[in-house]
């Protein structure tokens, strides 16, 4: 009997222990929740100013008509990086005349965010230019 409870208490101390010690503890700062808000709002930024600067968009809407998606790739001790797919739409007037809209587009982007950074890493689905 004495044995078995010498036994309990040890592994007792040995998981208070290693909780406050941190073991396994080996992310980023920033939680993959805040990475793919940070990521999200990124994107949205990126896509809304690329399309406000946009000489031939009249009028732009961006995460409107679906749901913007941010899926965790990879987490280590120092970033997250998370896909994000960001879908667009918007309404053009080009210089040769044409005219119309564009809907259900989607940028394609991966992000690394840390604890004091969000950038972008690559894109694979650009913005699309309906005047080109």
């Amino acid at each position: 009997m004495k044995s078995r409870i010498g036994s309990l208490l040890i592994l007792a101390l040995l998981v208070a222990f290693a909780g406050c010690a941190g073991i396994g503890s080996t992310g980023p700062d920033v939680t993959d929740k805040e990475a793919r808000e940070q990521a999200l709002s990124a994107e949205e930024t990126r896509v809304t100013q690329a399309l406000g600067n946009a000489s031939y968009v009249t009028s732009s809407s961006v995460g409107i008509y679906a749901e913007p998606n941010a899926t965790v790739l990879n987490s280590n001790s120092s970033a997250v990086k998370i896909r994000v797919k960001m879908p667009y739409s918007y309404e053009y007037s080009c210089e040769d005349g044409s005219s119309g809209a564009v809907d259900g587009l989607k940028t394609n982007v991966v992000y690394q965010v840390t604890d004091s950074n969000v950038t972008v890493m690559t894109i694979t689905e650009r913005i699309q230019n309906a005047c080109a």
